[in-house]
């Protein structure tokens, strides 16, 4: 199985060592900054192909640009008479990655809520908010969604 879906579209384009190198390419950029590659679809002389990019360890992220430029750079090498289409999708972190006990004081304050009124409207337990609060337990991602809904209205 290839780590390009949609690569056996391109069967009829590349050989056999072609494949292997572009999946070994593909395998690199997805250990080194979590890019995938899809082909979307194959026509006579066009390719079109959908790069993503998800969450990385370093936090550091590819804009568009880099995407694209990145896609256009590994295909060409093996295609370079074919013309790409490319569509590149960002990473976006999710707006719940920014909850910190910090952040949670910061707008509980702001916004003059206090920690039992948080469980009386969420029906958790004082203690595991307090918690939560003050960073004596950490914060599941559910967790920090529920709080960055709850203080984000």
């Amino acid at each position: 199985m290839s780590s390009i879906p949609g690569l056996e579209k391109l069967s009829v384009m590349l050989s056999e060592a072609d494949t292997q190198g572009l999946t070994r390419s593909a395998d690199r950029h997805f250990i080194a900054s979590n890019m995938t590659f899809t082909i979307l679809s194959v026509s006579e002389g066009a390719i079109e192909i959908e790069t993503a990019q998800g969450e990385t360890k370093s936090g550091k992220y590819a804009s568009q640009a880099t995407l694209i430029s990145r896609t256009r750079e590994l295909f060409s090498k093996y295609l370079p008479e074919i013309k790409l289409h490319i569509f590149a999708a960002t990473y976006a972190p999710s707006p719940a990655s920014t909850v910190t006990t910090k952040w949670l004081e910061e707008k509980m304050k702001v916004k003059g809520i206090r920690i039992k009124q948080i469980a009386f409207e969420t029906g958790i337990g004082k203690e595991s908010i307090s918690d939560w609060v003050t960073g004596k337990k950490s914060m599941s991602q559910i967790v920090k969604a529920m709080f960055y809904f709850y203080l984000s209205r």
